[in-house]
């Protein structure tokens, strides 16, 4: 295939991981392939893959990975990939970076324990997780991606280091999330999205950081400047293994999860395993030596980056199928609007997928006592029964 690799300069950015994040390499891994990079820079992001759209790529690699509050090529990428109805790599929009309330509710949906937490935005919440919570805490940024602004002291006993704490992640990030700290291991795991079974995606042997007496978890000095004092080492234990994968695994179907993801979780004495956060579009495919966590899974896993590439490029082409819209909506000179087909439309082709998605629902109760005579002529017209007294609108 023709593949484009999208990359997320770090050109007029203020990051502070700018000089501390290696570019990735993923050519060693892609060697059957045609492949052109392309650095993506905030201001054009949209533009520039407008343009590469309109070449003849099979694919886009997309490496772009910008969190919300961030002054690097992010969201807007996958956006536009989707609009343009290319395939892609990566998480989708719906995916890309999922709030940790969402996080957590599927956790506790699902049957996955998740550590107790406040999200804090004012000292009354930050009271309430004093109150509430069990000490230690964590105090962590509110999408807690590459460990930013997490410090040594983002872990505290008492309360009056919680309100120091908290106070200084809301006065830069806006919120906290304030969790109750798991004293224990800390693991990691991989999963790619499994084009041929969605509900059952591929998870690969978890690793295991090993910290320095000083240390007791993975801040940002000890991910990005002072790793070299981490050890990590893959988990021989089988069936502790296939309980990380496990749940790793149900995580990401229960968020819906597309391409791939990197599933932190850690392990009190007792032997409880507790998901942190999942971390879509994680960092991959660094160079030698400089290698990310979702690196070091696949160099210990026999599947390898081989396994990891082709699985993440299948699930892409078939995503890309599978939502191409097979019908148009026209409006012609009389005011008429016509449903055509735009191919080929085998029998049992799904057309529109109204099952499992949300619909707007209304009584004719409400209708009735709170809307205006055009609101109730437009719903004579265009509400589509359910029972007696509920509609469907669109």
């Amino acid at each position: 295939m023709k593949i484009c690799i999208l990359e997320d300069s770090y050109d007029y950015s203020q990051s502070p991981l700018k000089e501390l994040d290696p570019p990735a390499d993923p050519l060693p891994y892609l060697q059957e392939h045609t492949c052109e990079r392309h650095c993506l820079r905030k201001a054009t992001a949209v533009q520039q893959v407008i343009e590469l759209a309109h070449r003849d790529f099979d694919l886009f690699l997309n490496l772009c990975d910008g969190a919300w509050d961030e002054d690097r090529p992010g969201i807007e990428v996958v956006q536009t990939l989707e609009r343009l109805g290319v395939p892609f790599t990566g998480a989708n929009a719906a995916f890309y970076e999922p709030s940790r309330e969402t996080m957590k509710m599927v956790c506790r949906m699902w049957g996955i324990r998740t550590p107790a937490y406040v999200m804090a935005t004012a000292d009354a919440s930050v009271a309430f997780a004093a109150g509430h919570l069990r000490f230690p805490l964590i105090v962590k940024h509110p999408s807690s991606y590459a460990s930013i602004g997490l410090t040594r002291h983002s872990r505290v006993e008492t309360p009056a280091a919680l309100h120091a704490e908290a106070a200084r992640a809301i006065s830069a990030y806006g919120a906290a999330l304030i969790e109750e700290f798991i004293d224990g291991r800390e693991f990691t795991v991989l999963v790619a999205e499994n084009a041929d079974d969605p509900r059952h995606p591929f998870a690969y042997l978890p690793v295991e950081f090993q910290f320095a007496p000083s240390e007791s978890f993975k801040h940002f000095d000890l991910k990005w400047k002072t790793y070299a004092t981490m050890t990590c080492v893959p988990c021989t234990d089988a069936a502790l293994s296939e309980r990380l994968q496990e749940m790793a695994r149900r995580l990401f179907v229960g968020l819906n999860g597309t391409s791939y993801g990197r599933c932190d979780m850690r392990m009190n004495a007792a032997g409880d395993l507790y998901v942190l956060e999942i971390n879509p579009n994680c960092g991959i495919f660094y160079p030698p030596s400089a290698e990310g966590s979702a690196d070091l899974i696949l160099l210990h896993d026999p599947r390898g980056h081989a396994h990891f590439v082709n699985a993440i490029l299948n699930a892409a082409i078939k995503r890309s199928r599978q939502v191409a819209p097979k019908w148009q909506i026209y409006l012609d000179s009389q005011q008429r609007y016509g449903m055509f087909a735009v191919g080929s439309i085998a029998e049992g082709d799904v057309i529109a997928p109204f099952e499992e998605m949300a619909q707007v629902l209304v009584s004719r109760t409400h209708v009735e006592h709170n809307w205006d005579a055009d609101q109730r002529a437009w719903f004579a017209d265009h509400a589509h029964p359910l029972s007696e007294n509920v509609y469907a609108l669109w």
